[in-house]
């Protein structure tokens, strides 16, 4: 019985349409495509837009819709990056088929890098020897810190 099981294979009878390279490459899309909104931006939106969309078997993106809104020009902005997606075609024997996926896309500013800097210096002090006490001239601290 167990030999019929395993000369038995397992077929797919339909097949979803995939993004091309996956899950980390549609990620990588997003992220290089994403233009972030000038008035989110000025008044410091940040969140998540989930978008919901059909793939049909040619990989073309359907029905784009917001489920869950962050702002209206974020919203039209994950719009705009769903309608770019192409996902590979699939073919399924003759039978159409739609696959219903969502897209969650992340709005986040990203922090500037701070123009501060520190400097920090010590200056050793010059010993006699036998002598353990250090004297008032000896050596010293600078800092230098500025915004």
């Amino acid at each position: 019985m167990e030999d019929f099981e395993k000369k038995k294979k397992k077929t797919k009878f339909l097949e979803k349409p995939l993004y091309p390279g996956g899950a980390k490459a549609l990620r990588e899309f997003v992220n290089a495509h994403l233009q972030y909104p000038q008035d989110a931006m000025d008044q410091h939106v940040e969140g998540v837009v989930t978008v919901a969309y059909q793939v049909n078997d040619d990989g073309e993106v359907e029905n784009p819709t917001v489920v869950k809104s962050l702002c209206p020009s974020c919203d039209e902005e994950a719009l705009r990056i769903v309608r770019m997606l192409r996902y590979d075609k699939v073919r399924n024997r003759g039978i159409r088929l739609k696959m219903n996926s969502k897209l969650n896309i992340n709005f986040h500013i990203a922090p500037t890098p701070s123009q501060s800097t520190i400097t920090y210096s010590y200056t050793p002090s010059s010993k006699k020897s036998g002598s353990r006490k250090p004297s008032k001239s000896s050596g010293g601290y600078n800092y230098s810190i500025s915004w």
